[in-house]
């Protein structure tokens, strides 16, 4: 008879052996799915999430914080801060857009429109600033005709919302029914508000206090702008 007392032991070994074999066969097959886990996933708190591409109106370099509309060759540079959400910039717009449409047209003055989403955060839900500036904008690029921003421009302020905004289905219908431009697309991707917001508002900032502003050769008005006729006075003058 075969003493399996002495066997024991042996046995033991083998079972030991092939546990130990499997447990570091089962942490590097752990390992190497955590690895590729690990590769394909984007919620490491540590990485900075990717900024967004910016996207600049059509004729406007990457780094330029202001839509160009006019230019003169010897006519001053008008610069104008405007919020589709700021109803002061509604009332400028009623009391002076007709006569910067008009100087603009006439090459008279260089005008340069900064489009701010600056009021982003008071409107319900957030952002109305920046989507109202983004469909005006996808208008302009389609046509790169100046006077279908002055069309959207109008459309907008015209009957400008309260704190709830547009929808982007409004938005796109209104600048629609002004322009004749379907920018549906534009406003579902947002294609310029990284634009809106990482260049023009940063300037914007720095520059200005609020809107409307006006800037006339770098000099910011200061008269009154309630009173009809101010700004194109001061712009003759200057």
């Amino acid at each position: 008879m075969a003493d399996t007392g002495s066997r024991r032991p042996l046995i033991i070994v083998v079972i030991a052996g092939a546990a130990c074999l499997l447990l570091v066969l089962l942490v590097a097959i752990a390992g190497v799915i955590g690895v590729v886990v690990l590769r394909g996933s984007d919620a490491d708190p540590s990485e900075p999430a990717p900024a967004a591409e910016i996207v600049a109106p059509p004729g406007v370099a990457e780094d330029q914080p202001y839509l160009e509309l006019s230019t003169s060759e010897d006519g001053p540079v008008v610069d104008l801060y405007l919020d589709f959400l700021c109803p002061h910039c509604a009332t400028f717009h009623e009391t002076h857009g007709v006569d910067l449409e008009t100087l603009a047209g006439s090459g008279e003055i260089t005008l340069r429109v900064h489009p701010r989403p600056m009021l982003d955060a008071n409107s319900s839900p957030a952002g109305y600033s920046g989507r109202a500036a983004n469909a005006a904008l996808a208008a302009y690029a389609a046509t790169e005709d100046p006077q279908t921003w002055f069309d959207a421009e109008r459309a907008l302020f015209g009957n400008q919302p309260g704190e709830e905004g547009l929808t982007d289905e409004e938005l796109v219908e209104r600048i629609q029914e002004a322009t004749g431009v379907d920018v549906s697309e534009d406003v579902a991707a947002g294609t310029y508000l990284p634009w809106l917001q990482e260049v023009v508002e940063p300037e914007a900032l720095q520059s200005v206090q609020g809107t409307p502003v006006v800037m006339i050769d770098g000099e910011i008005f200061e008269g009154d702008l309630a009173a009809a006729g101010s700004v194109r006075e001061a712009i003759e003058r200057a």
